[in-house]
This record gives C-alpha cells, structure tokens and sequence, in this order.
C-alpha cells in the first residue's frame, strides 16, 4: 500500500556523462565510467529539500537506509545511479527494491502522464518545468568540449547553469513529492507491487541471452533483407530499392497493370 505524508524520503539525481542517456538506455548510461552525478536532492517526510554534492559526507538518510522508504519518479534510473555511481564512488548503501517505490508507477496505473511536469498538470499540481532550467541541464548534462570555442565562453555561465541545474532537481523532489501524496492517485494493488519489484529485479540484474546465436540471426535477417531488396530493385528497374520505400511501393502498385502486378508477386 502506498505511503501516507510523512513517511518517505523523497529523491532526484541530476547527472553528466559521455554517453547519451536516450540512445544507451539507464543501464549502459550508469555503467559508463565517465557517467558521473552533479547533485542528489532528497526530501526527509514533509521536510526541505535538502543537496548532496559529490565530496560532501554520505548523507545520514542514504547512509543507514534500513527501515526508510525511498520514492523516485523513475526508480529504474536512479537505481542504476545509485548502483553504478552512488555506491561505488561514494560510499552510499544499496536500498533494498521492498523499500522503494516509484512515483511514475503509480501515476501510470492511475492513467496519469508518466513525465514529471504533465503528471504535475493533470493532478492540478503547481509544479512547472522551466525551460531555461531543461536548457542548463542539456549544457551540463555533457562534459565541456576539449577543443577551442570558436567564441570566448562566459565563466560564469557554468556556475549560473549549475544554479539552475539545482532549482530544477529541487523542484523536482517537490513534483515527485506531490504527485506520490496525491489523494487522485489510488494505492497499487497487492499484486501490481509483486509486478513492479519483478520488473526492477529483471531491470537491475539484466537478461541472460545466447548472443553468438543472436547475432548470427541478426546476420541471416541482414543478409535477407539485402537479397530482396536486390530483387526488388530488379523486378522494378530501379525505382523502389528498399522494402522500405512504402510510399514508391503503393506508387508502382496503383500504377501497375494487373498482368504486370502477378509476374513481379
């Protein structure tokens, strides 16, 4: 059963990497060695938004979590930072999944919007996004490029960037906060929670995959796909050469006599 109001620490990452968080997914974004955490915010209960820095001391919270429930809107990827960074670097203590809960989850399975700032909207929640925050977070979210700026770059504009950075993790906690008391929000069923934790176990430990037989379907498929496309190229005196090339395809096909149309199927 979800949480009452005061009995939950709340928490946000805000992290910089090499990698693209989009294009690796929250596992191989984590696991990368130059991934790396600007801040962690974290709430205690109803309390202030409290910000942990990288050198500063392990946070008491963080540091003894037994018999504490932590929520974050998408605990797969804090998870993986807490897993992958938090830890290793820092001195944090694993969580254990039957003291965490998601605020995502539970926003989902009430068919609210799984981002933060809708979710916010459509609960009537005063929590907006700022945009020249998501702007500052893009900037820092990436290491500083090694070459010369074609233009002098103001050095003040990462510490203004970073205060931003902060706001927005800040708020963030708040939302994430907000949306989890939600009286709009039903408790999971016994047996949705049995799911959530499934789902983060598999999530957290990965799936084991024959990848020699994999790849070698992967290659079979690619080789395929090349031969038909040659064919198609054939059959069509080069003016479809991909199976992809939907709108030639219904093209050929409306314009085609019947005659023709029965040769080339």
């Amino acid at each position: 059963m979800r949480n009452s109001p005061g009995s939950a620490v709340v928490w946000d990452t805000e992290t910089i990497s090499d990698v693209s968080l989009k294009e690796r997914g929250a596992h191989n974004y984590a696991m990368h060695p130059r991934t790396d955490v600007h801040f962690v915010c974290f709430a205690v209960d109803g309390g202030e938004v409290q910000t942990w820095r990288p050198g500063d001391p392990v946070p008491e919270v963080f540091a003894n979590p037994a018999g504490t429930k932590f929520v974050s809107h998408n605990w797969t990827f804090e998870n993986a930072i807490l897993r992958h960074v938090l830890i290793p670097r820092y001195g944090f203590i694993p969580i254990a999944w039957d003291h965490q809960d998601c605020a995502m989850r539970l926003a989902l399975a009430s068919a609210y919007p799984a981002e933060l700032g809708l979710c916010c909207e459509a609960l009537g929640l005063p929590f907006r996004k700022d945009p020249e925050a998501r702007k500052a977070m893009l900037r820092l979210s990436r290491p500083q490029p090694v070459k010369k700026p074609k233009k002098p770059v103001d050095p003040a504009q990462r510490e203004r960037d970073l205060a931003l950075l902060m706001e927005r993790c800040q708020s963030d906690v708040a939302a994430t906060r907000a949306v989890y008391w939600s009286n709009l929000l039903r408790p999971l069923l016994q047996q949705e929670r049995v799911l959530l934790r499934l789902d983060a176990e598999v999530n957290g430990r990965g799936i084991c995959a024959n990848v020699p037989f994999l790849e070698a379907v992967r290659d079979l498929a690619v080789k395929e796909l090349n031969s038909v496309n040659v064919r198609l190229n054939e059959l069509t005196a080069g003016v479809i050469t991909s199976v992809d090339q939907v709108a030639r395809i219904k093209e050929a096909w409306n314009q085609t006599p019947s005659a023709t149309i029965k040769e080339v199927c």
